[in-house]
């Protein structure tokens, strides 16, 4: 097996091989695993186990590629090193909360744990607090911060009845889709105001029916009327306070 893989690190190293290449990144494949084991990490909101072994992999392959030919005996007490670097910086690199804040949210959990072991019972904020020697409201900021800083994924499934799938993506409005309660409003907005034109007299509505609905000017209404432009603009002006007046008491426009 040692010297197969060293015929593998010649070829890639000295020829480029590609092949060889792919053959290296297997041989040291059980590596990552290892790795990803021994470091025990809890599973994080913005992080599982398949996002750490791909990290790792990572650090494997950047390994491989950076190893000198010289030190390929060497391989696995620096390709473990690389592997551990590679997945904390991808931790770090998908936590949104400061390091600073993230520190003391694991202290304060920690100190939490340890009193619960204790107490025998859950520990509360303030005893926290006085264990650590800080005021209360230090224990609730660290917190908030942390869970402020949670990611959640939109494939991840919504409280619902038996044999529900919907996930968080269904809950999330699209910018660009119409809003029910608008719709709603502004159809309840057109039959108050069809109502309130009902109650013009004929030549008001007809004016207001020209003017609004067949985008005719006041003095082409007039002609249609056999009227004054003048005396079409009056008609108007009495047809709109009439239409505001009445509106003015609807709790549709009201509430808008």
């Amino acid at each position: 097996m040692r010297k197969d893989r060293e015929e593998l690190w010649r070829r890639y190293k000295l020829q480029g091989d590609a092949e060889a290449r792919e053959q290296l990144i297997l041989s040291y494949a059980p590596l990552v695993k290892h790795v990803v084991d021994r470091l025990n990490i809890s599973p994080m909101p913005y992080m599982d186990h398949d996002d750490l072994t791909t990290h790792a992999i990572i650090g494997l392959i950047d390994a491989i590629e950076k190893c000198d030919l010289e030190r390929c005996h060497q391989f696995e007490g620096y390709a473990r090193a690389r592997i551990r670097g590679a997945v904390i910086d991808g931790i770090r690199e998908m936590d949104w909360v400061p390091r600073a804040a993230r520190r003391a949210a694991n202290q304060i959990e920690s100190t939490r744990a340890s009193l619960s072991a204790t107490l025998g019972r859950a520990a509360t904020a303030e005893e926290v607090a006085q264990a650590l020697d800080v005021d209360v409201e230090r224990v609730y900021e660290a917190t908030a911060g942390v869970e402020r800083g949670a990611m959640l994924s939109l494939d991840d499934p919504l409280a619902g009845g038996e044999g529900d799938t919907l996930t968080l993506l269904d809950a999330v409005c699209h910018p660009e889709s119409p809003d029910p309660g608008a719709g709603i409003d502004a159809l309840a907005q057109k039959q108050a105001l069809a109502e309130a034109i009902e109650t013009l007299n004929p030549d008001e509505r007809l004016v207001v029916t020209l003017y609004y609905h067949e985008d005719l000017t006041l003095k082409e209404i007039g002609r249609v009327l056999d009227r004054t432009e003048a005396r079409v603009c009056q008609i108007h002006k009495a047809a709109l306070r009439k239409i505001r007046a009445r509106l003015a008491a609807n709790e549709v426009f009201l509430a808008a």
